[in-house]
């Protein structure tokens, strides 16, 4: 499969589909961070269609209400957490990796969110993501 086919709305890709796109590092990460969210909040993963310019997304609910995107590439995956005011304010008091942390003092904060596109590129960044779901959880 190539990328083209992560943007190609007439045929959803397979789990085994995407894991070959992601690679083995991010591919093991992108199963990491499925099962976090699938175990600590019940959440199953939805994969939509969500344009030419974004492709094939993984989209988690909580409670009806989106919980955080996950949009695969080749060798690499990128996931989006929308913050509201509270979880903002709880997650600028979390220590985060370096990478994270500067997106998310560079993400604006608007009246009552924040959107964090964050491209997971190591393990640490996978930790910071966990934290940021965790703080929009707790928020609520």
């Amino acid at each position: 499969m190539t990328v083209g086919g992560l943007v190609d709305g007439k045929h959803k890709p397979s789990a085994r589909e995407i894991r070959t796109v992601l690679g083995t590092t991010k591919g093991e990460m992108w199963d990491a961070l499925v099962r976090f969210v699938s175990d600590e909040y019940g959440a199953e993963g939805e994969l939509v269609f969500g344009g030419v310019k974004y492709g094939w997304e993984l989209n988690f609910r909580k409670g009806g209400r989106p919980l955080v995107s996950m949009f695969p590439g080749r060798n690499t995956f990128t996931v989006q957490i929308v913050l509201g005011q509270a979880a903002s304010e709880q997650a600028a008091r979390l220590e985060l990796g370096k990478s994270v942390r500067e997106i998310f003092d560079n993400a604006r904060q608007l009246h009552d969110e924040r959107w964090l596109y964050i491209p997971l590129g190591s393990k640490r960044d996978l930790q910071d993501v966990e934290r940021l779901i965790a703080a929009k959880v707790e928020s609520k």
